[in-house]
């Protein structure tokens, strides 16, 4: 259903984000792509869902080429990105009805869609409530109800799961494998949790520095690094480490030996029988061990091995609040208040208690937030002189070139209104000219005899 080939992505200075990348995924699989922040794996699910394009390399979704056929590909299959792509000022309906007419779907089949995917997903009370009024959980949902409601063969999950508590994480991994059992949707999947892929996976792919480095089941892997894992930590760290390291690879019994920053693992074939060696190999050598874990191998440990760290200590992105997007954006308290009186009337009368005291947590924070903007900015009872130095200690901030763009942009503002003002002025003196021309014949004869002034006047009404 995925078929990647030699595939390469280099950014702009040469930086290989996509190395020579292979992969398939079968019709019907649920492949799990896990890596550190920075692997590849967003920058690959872009490529494959035509969002970015290659260097080199073939791809093929759902039977067409990436490349040469990239509208067959985006009817074919959905996208979950990892921060939601719905809108948070529109009902739930209205998101799924925006997503299928994006699709060109007609009317009937929106409709009949969207009471499939509302059962289904469970979203049937709240699906005419602004989407606001949702918790991550049902926000997330609705995310992938958008992403399915035309039916496609392949669903791309990125992160699915990221920034959802423990309950609602669990919640929509149950979601995932009906899709995947009941509708056999192929789903590829990026994820922070080995949990998730240990719990949703067919096949796990562990991606690093752009390279798959290997390709299987979840036990394949697990079962491929023997027996036992221990774990030690100690005291301190100096030349005895060192050479307790060195001495242990003169253990048969032990098949390998990771250190992780102050972290030695150690995999034996018997975690019974090895421990009291350590131990006593430890004293030998002087270090006081500080504390020692024994396991059965994990995804973490097949992780570590090709990857040289473990996503406990990968550093996680933090799902970002919808409402933050209003920071900073000239949204100010102005708009931002605007839409949260907007819904108000209906976050009071459609939330529980419990969401209601949430949602104005939230509120509280973007105002104060804004306040603290709003401080910030220039006081209106400054004087012209400091409105006049504003600009010019804003732009010191950046190159010089930009404050002379700024200042000539200034001077020909000033320029053209200078000249308007000319212009007004030549215009004014013209009038006033014309109307002195007209009146100075009565002013010079007004003195003279009456007959004259009358003599005068004749020629003047004859043309």
């Amino acid at each position: 259903m995925i078929r990647v080939s030699a595939l390469t992505k280099i950014f702009e200075g040469g930086n290989k984000a996509i190395d020579d990348l292979s992969l398939e995924v079968k019709q019907g699989e649920i492949l799990a792509l896990l890596g550190p922040n920075g692997a590849g794996k967003t920058t690959t699910i872009r490529v494959l869902t035509t969002l970015s394009g290659f260097d080199e390399g073939e791809v093929e979704v759902a039977g067409f080429n990436v490349d040469r056929e990239p509208e067959s590909v985006r009817r074919a299959i959905g996208l979950v990105a990892q921060k939601t792509g719905i809108d948070h000022f529109l009902s739930g309906r209205e998101n799924l009805m925006l997503q299928g007419r994006l699709y060109r779907m007609n009317s009937a089949d929106i409709e009949s869609r969207i009471v499939e995917l509302a059962k289904y997903f469970e979203l049937d009370d709240a699906l005419d409530r602004p989407v606001m009024t949702y918790s991550g959980g049902m926000q997330r949902k609705l995310d992938i109800a958008t992403a399915l409601i035309h039916n496609p063969k392949v669903l791309f999950l990125d992160e699915p799961t990221l920034g959802l508590d423990i309950k609602s994480r669990q919640n929509l991994w149950q979601y995932i494998n009906k899709l995947n059992k009941e509708q056999g949707l192929t789903i590829l999947l990026t994820t922070h949790y080995l949990e998730e892929a240990d719990h949703l996976s067919h096949r796990v792919a562990i991606i690093n520095q752009g390279k798959i480095q290997i390709v299987d089941t979840p036990e394949a892997l697990k079962n491929d690094i023997h027996g036992d894992a221990v774990i030690l930590n100690f005291d301190s760290q100096g030349p005895e480490t060192g050479d307790f390291t060195y001495a242990m690879h003169e253990d048969p019994e032990i098949k390998d030996v990771v250190w992780q920053n102050d972290k030695l693992h150690v995999y034996v074939d018997n975690g019974g029988s090895a421990v009291p060696k350590l131990v006593h190999l430890a004293e030998e050598k002087g270090l006081a061990i500080k504390s020692l874990s024994l396991s059965q191998p994990s995804l973490d440990d097949v992780f570590l091995k090709y990857t040289g760290t473990t996503l406990d200590e990968a550093e996680e992105e933090e799902g970002e609040e919808w409402w933050h997007q209003w920071a900073g954006k000239g949204g100010g308290g102005g708009k931002w208040q605007k839409n949260w009186e907007k819904w108000q009337d209906t976050v009071e009368e459609t939330g529980t208690e419990e969401e209601k005291a949430g949602w104005q947590d939230k509120m509280q924070e973007w105002q104060n937030k804004d306040n603290t903007n709003q401080a910030e900015q220039v006081n209106p009872t400054e004087t012209a002189n400091d409105q006049q130095q504003q600009p010019q200690q804003q732009w010191d901030k950046q190159s010089q070139d930009d404050w002379q763009k700024w200042q000539g942009n200034k001077d020909q503002q000033q320029q053209e209104q200078e000249q308007e003002q000319e212009q007004e002025q030549s215009d004014a003196d013209s009038q006033a000219k014309s109307t002195k021309e007209q009146s100075w014949p009565q002013q010079q004869w007004s003195g003279k005899d009456q007959g004259d002034w009358q003599k005068w006047q004749q020629p003047d009404k004859d043309k």
